[in-house]
């Protein structure tokens, strides 16, 4: 399904109503430009599921983890593999040990960097500026 949202607040609320629709174990792939508003939308999913603290891009930090008080999810994973060169680089990360499980929702920012060392996504949301608006493809 596709979306238009005009400012954060609305991809905040976009991403609350997709929030409501998570059980724990989905692997959700993050496409867009930079600038697109992909940690936008993970910070609206992250709030929605009892996080209250500052979310931030984890650009330089590769993986963020958030502890969530949500019934069935109890952490939500952000990663960031847009510094990633080769996907190699990966393997430290053991990502995989994570992904998948019961109770943990993962969110991987240019999934195509990861070139078949991640699981596959349960979900791709798409996300593309047009001008001052964001077109988000939730497929």
């Amino acid at each position: 399904m596709i979306h238009i949202t005009n400012n954060e607040e609305e991809t905040q609320d976009l991403a609350h109503d997709f929030a409501n629709t998570l059980k724990g174990s989905e692997i959700v792939y993050l496409q867009g430009d930079l600038g697109s508003g992909k940690t936008t939308f993970v910070r609206g999913v992250v709030r929605t599921l009892g996080f209250d603290e500052p979310v931030r891009s984890p650009t330089f930090t590769i993986v963020n983890r958030y502890e969530v008080t949500h019934s069935t999810i109890k952490q939500i994973i952000h990663v960031d593999l847009y510094r990633i060169e080769n996907p190699s680089e990966l393997i430290p990360l053991a990502l995989e040990e994570e992904l998948g499980q019961p109770g943990v929702v993962a969110f991987i920012e240019w999934p195509e960097r990861g070139q078949g060392n991640l699981a596959g996504a349960t979900t791709t949301i798409n996300l593309n500026i047009l001008g001052d608006e964001r077109q988000i493809e939730i497929k």
